[in-house]
């Protein structure tokens, strides 16, 4: 996981212009490396582990950066899809403004997350992560690691529960986005369960898999016109996405009402090995 962030932020560094696809993988692998230092320091001495709390949170200010930047690009995006849909010239016009003022705001906004990139990057940020995971962990049985695992997706399972029970009681746009958190998160912890051991089922069913695409989608068509220029609101364009919205909106609460994951709780890993003491693998 520390090597995919490495590459990706040498990528972002090395390009002024990194496409939104770079940036959605380097968003996808820094939220990842969190989830993996949650887990990993707790199985550090507790002077390792006041080491992880000041790295996080500057992984976690990365993150939010390049979530920004991926939000206006998404924008623009979005606005693109709906240029059809002007009613007339000038609709069309005010149209492109709009979406090339974003596209500069996407623009400054990599500039500045270069910058950070690069003052981390010279700061040593990731080394420091590297010396985190190559403290020594407390000798710990196979056993100790798995349940550490089954503990960290039962508690995001559990969260995912209260979070779509809320969802499913009033869905607002606060509540629908916790729960797309809450799916991530949950699969997030899945996959490193995974990793760290092949026989380790996946947890989360493909219904909440696009379940969060969905939210996903609808949380893009939130922030877009939670955003809109006012003087906008009343065009014809503007008018295709609240429907688009609306629609996108029915479906996921159609969705969350038709199911609820309590009924569906993770599955456990494969039994650990019965005996012998090891160190995890970083």
């Amino acid at each position: 996981m520390l090597g995919e962030v490495r590459r990706g932020v040498a990528a972002v560094v090395e390009r002024p212009h990194a496409t939104p696809a770079l940036l959605h993988d380097l968003h996808r692998d820094m939220r990842r490396l969190r989830t993996g230092l949650a887990v990993w320091v707790e199985l550090l001495d507790r002077p390792d582990r006041a080491q992880v709390g000041p790295i996080d949170r500057r992984i976690r200010r990365l993150a939010q950066l390049i979530g920004q930047v991926r939000d206006r690009d998404v924008a623009v995006d979005l606005l693109g899809s709906v240029e059809p849909k002007a009613r007339s010239e000038e609709e069309r016009e005010r149209l492109d403004r709009y979406r090339a003022r974003l596209h500069d705001d996407a623009r400054t906004g990599r500039e500045l997350l270069r910058a950070f990139l690069r003052s981390e990057q010279d700061a040593l940020l990731f080394d420091e992560v590297r010396a985190v995971l190559d403290s020594p962990a407390r000798p710990t049985r196979s056993d100790r690691l798995h349940r550490l695992l089954r503990e960290h997706q039962s508690s995001g399972h559990d969260k995912l529960v209260e979070a779509h029970r809320r969802a499913r009681k009033r869905p607002t746009m606060d509540r629908l986005h916790r729960l797309r958190i809450r799916v991530r998160r949950l699969r997030q912890i899945s996959d490193l369960a995974s990793a760290v051991d092949a026989e380790s089922p996946a947890a989360v069913a493909a219904s909440l898999r696009r379940l969060q695409q969905h939210l996903g989608r609808l949380h893009d068509l939130d922030v877009l016109l939670v955003g809109l220029d006012p003087s906008l609101r009343d065009t014809r364009w503007a008018r295709s996405l609240r429907r688009e919205r609306r629609q996108q909106r029915r479906a996921v609460v159609k969705t969350i009402r038709s199911f609820r994951p309590d009924r569906e709780p993770p599955a456990k890993p494969a039994p650990p090995p019965a005996s012998g003491a090891r160190r995890p693998s970083h």
